[in-house]
């Protein structure tokens, strides 16, 4: 939440406050946490809509916080099941993921780091499905590219599409 946060927030400092925000505001309302049904997302959105009123009381906030965003991801690592991929391999696959533009590298992190569905990504950046699906389809293009992959062949794209959003 806090690496959320500070993307928006663009301080840890304040990220850390408005993620502490949100977990009393929870607390002072524990009563009403059944009524979640989704806390993961509620979190998200929560952590959002604190971190925006926040800047915008400070008179700091742009509009458009995807767009120029920095976002840091965490590197992919081979696990017990990919011992056999080349550390090449990994490397030129981070580098691809982190050359993707902000709004990519964002639905990127809520669907393959923080494991959101598309649904409760769309619901946390307040954009539609679809934009999330174009945003994924953009995604793959250029990695593909950046790693000479042809996605003509349809198991190629399902293939980096699976190991992208599932490892």
């Amino acid at each position: 939440m806090v690496r959320f946060a500070t993307i928006i927030a663009q301080s840890e400092i304040l990220a850390e406050e408005i993620v502490l925000d949100v977990f009393l505001k929870i607390w002072q309302q524990k009563n009403k946490a059944d009524a979640i049904s989704n806390i993961e997302t509620y979190l998200f959105v929560s952590v959002r809509n604190t971190a925006i009123n926040s800047l915008k009381k400070d008179q700091k906030f742009h509009i458009d916080m995807l767009d120029d965003a920095h976002i840091q991801l965490v590197d992919f690592k081979p696990s017990a099941d990919n011992l056999l991929i080349e550390h090449e391999m990994w490397e030129a696959l981070n580098n691809a993921v982190n050359q993707l533009p902000a709004k990519c590298k964002m639905i990127f992190k809520l669907i393959r780091e923080d494991g959101l569905s598309r649904n409760e990504a769309a619901q946390v950046l307040d954009i539609s499905a679809k934009t999330i699906d174009s945003q994924i389809v953009i995604a793959v293009r250029k990695i593909a590219e950046q790693l000479h992959i042809d996605l003509s062949n349809p198991k190629n794209s399902k293939g980096l599409t699976t190991i992208l959003l599932t490892f």
